[in-house]
């Protein structure tokens, strides 16, 4: 039985696995020898690898590579090639010890640096913005061309700013939430005492107590608050395993469907939250004079 998978391509050096210490799990990588995609052989990303063959490593299985339609009659294309496997590697990024590198789980193909438009990446020991401006000054001189020296670290630290622009938008947008609904609660929950006044000073002239009382609204208000939580809780659940079910699941990451620690640290914040806005109106019922309000009505 055959299965179709779109994926990505990467041709790199037999070096290249060493370089970004991202270590083959079976197999092997690309030798000396092989260095041009006419060597008949690919090295697969351990993502590709379980999802084509979820029984097997899949070293030494065969697959055979489409030509992608072109977008246009004169765009270039790779033509359609028969391949064998021979390594499977794991995924850049958080399963190697890579953690500069961005997340590629695809398939590797073999070439070399005399290839078009390739990318040199270097391993330097100390500091690599020194090693950088280093081969900034040296490679400029030589054609002025080559200005695009960059770090992995560098590259790393760009997607972490974005990451973090998303990180403060979303609690910020989460905590402007939670000051909107403490706040509708208080005033829902003032309205109601309010309107439940006379009830309440009836309750205390048959011998409720201030307890009594207390307990009387925080029930009344923290069974929504209980619901809302669970259903809150299901639905932050119900997301990542959605979206990990999704064809471009892969993109995602590695996401914690069940973080005890944010689930809990989530719960005591909301429950905090809520408990200080019902205080205030508990508190103003549980001092309603039972005389005054009879009198008054």
């Amino acid at each position: 039985m055959s299965s179709r998978l779109p994926v990505e391509q990467m041709t790199v050096s037999p070096e290249y696995f060493d370089v970004l210490d991202i270590d083959v799990v079976t197999g092997r990588g690309f030798t000396q020898a092989e260095r041009t995609a006419e060597a008949g052989i690919v090295v697969v990303s351990a993502t590709i690898a379980r999802q084509l063959w979820p029984s097997g490593d899949g070293v030494g299985q065969v697959v055979r590579f489409e030509a992608p339609p072109s977008a246009s009659p004169g765009a270039r294309s790779l033509p359609s090639r028969t391949l064998t496997v021979v390594g499977v590697v794991r995924d850049p990024g958080r399963d190697s010890g890579s953690s500069y590198l961005e997340t590629f789980r695809g398939v590797y193909l073999p070439t070399s640096p005399e290839s078009p438009g390739p990318w040199l990446m270097l391993r330097v020991r100390g500091n690599p913005e020194q090693a950088r401006q280093a081969l900034l000054e040296r490679l400029t001189s030589i054609d002025p061309g080559l200005s695009n020296i960059i770090t992995l670290r560098t590259i790393a630290g760009m997607q972490t700013y974005m990451l973090q622009i998303a990180f403060w938008l979303t609690v910020f947008l989460g905590g402007l939430a939670l000051v909107l609904t403490v706040s509708g609660l208080f005033s829902v929950l003032s309205y109601v005492v309010e309107q439940q006044a006379k009830e309440i000073g009836v309750r205390m002239a048959l011998g409720a107590t201030t307890r009594n009382v207390v307990e009387l609204v925080l029930s009344q208000s923290l069974r929504p608050v209980g619901i809302g939580l669970a259903a809150g809780g299901a639905l932050a659940a119900a997301v990542p395993i959605v979206l990990t079910t999704t064809a471009d699941a892969s993109e995602i990451g590695s996401i914690h469907v069940f973080d005890p620690v944010a689930y809990a640290a989530s719960l005591l914040v909301i429950v905090t939250s809520c408990v200080l806005a019902v205080s205030g109106p508990a508190l103003r019922a549980a001092r309603i004079d039972p005389i005054a309000t009879l009198r008054r009505d």
